[in-house]
């Protein structure tokens, strides 16, 4: 089996878990190509069967939008603090995991993403695929926005606010939760479409089939894009951006057919 290891070096027991894995995995005949950071590109994952991530959320989100659809299981090792999306949460439990990963004893968990296309004066110039959510926010000041917001084609709302999320269910307990919005279970066929701050008591979050496609018209103010917490891209008034169901997927190996409720349980003590 073809591995990499992806390293987030500004993790405190980065170099320790790193140690421990390169041994690991050497004594058990493998040895990962290792990147560090984000010093990698789409290309460099080609004849690679399998990704490891050691970090935290981030690591992996970066990775799922450098791959872009590629169908390379990733298998997250966190080093951070929440790491939801990660599997492996602590030492102990790396030994096992990496001979369950060599042995192919775990389950492909395939996450839905979306797909943001910015058009300007009729013409697209800017496209991106998130996992977890679109954020469309304001760059500077504190002057509330207006956002026109259509569903199929069809005028839906008008939002005046700080901005908006459009959340996958892998998102929904990232930015959105934090904004007051919804848990969806990961594979629900939803997308969910949250107001930040919005000047209205009758603006809520609101969940959506994945099958329908938004249209969000900048109408006033400086905003800005950006996708999974990544590099921002900029907004001009008129601007609108059309979000929709990626065809692209987005694979965790997972070792456990743990609920959705369980897993709320132990990483957010919410039940």
């Amino acid at each position: 089996m073809n591995l990499a290891l992806i390293v987030n070096q500004s993790k405190e027991d980065a170099e320790s878990f790193q140690k421990v894995i390169v041994e690991r995995l050497e004594d058990l005949g493998v040895h990962p190509q290792l990147f560090l950071n984000k010093d990698f590109q789409r290309n460099d994952f080609n004849e690679i069967d399998c990704i490891i991530t050691l970090g935290g959320d981030g690591t992996i989100l970066h990775t799922a939008g450098v791959l872009r659809g590629m169908r390379v299981p990733i298998l997250g090792i966190n080093a951070g603090h929440l790491g939801y999306l990660t599997e492996i949460r602590k030492r102990r439990e790396i030994d096992e995991a990496l001979k369950r990963l060599l042995a192919g004893d775990y389950v492909e968990d395939r996450r839905s993403m979306l797909l943001g296309r910015v058009i300007r004066g009729g013409r697209e110039i800017f496209s991106k695929l998130a996992l977890n959510e679109l954020l469309i926010s304001r760059v500077r000041g504190v002057s509330i926005h207006h956002f026109q917001v259509f569903c199929d084609g069809m005028e839906m709302v008008h939002y005046s606010s700080d901005g908006i999320i459009i959340s996958t269910p892998t998102g929904s307990t990232a930015y959105n939760l934090s904004a007051g919005g919804p848990i969806i279970s990961p594979e629900a066929k939803v997308y969910i479409m949250n107001p930040i701050c919005a000047h209205s008591l009758n603006a809520r979050a609101v969940v959506l089939d994945d099958r329908r496609v938004l249209e969000i018209v900048m109408e006033k103010g400086d905003q800005v894009l950006s996708f999974d917490g990544e590099e921002p891209f900029e907004l001009l008034s008129g601007d609108k951006v059309i979000i929709e169901k990626a065809e692209e997927e987005t694979v965790l190996v997972k070792f456990s057919r743990e609920s959705f409720l369980h897993t709320l349980r132990e990483k957010m003590s919410l039940v």
